[in-house]
């Protein structure tokens, strides 16, 4: 159960809207992303801190994927 309650889709701020657009494209949800919307500051920076991983990063991108699956469950992860 999330300890902090994302924002309703309504209430993100116009200028980072459309991360929760590609958020919700990409994995179906978008709540996280609207958790973080709470200080589009931070959102913004995580952003392009995750770009710049996905660019530049050493992990193959398969494996990548994989680890995350793999968080997921084990943090009981429904998305």
């Amino acid at each position: 159960m999330a300890r902090i309650e994302p924002l309703g889709v309504h209430e993100v701020d116009d200028e980072i809207r459309h991360f929760c657009e590609e958020a919700e494209r990409q994995s179906g949800t978008s709540a996280s992303t609207r958790t973080y919307a709470r200080n589009p500051k931070v959102l913004k920076a995580l952003t392009a801190f995750r770009a710049e991983l996905a660019r530049d990063g050493t992990i193959d991108p398969v494996l990548r994927e994989l680890v995350r699956i793999k968080i997921a469950g084990l943090n009981g992860c429904r998305f």
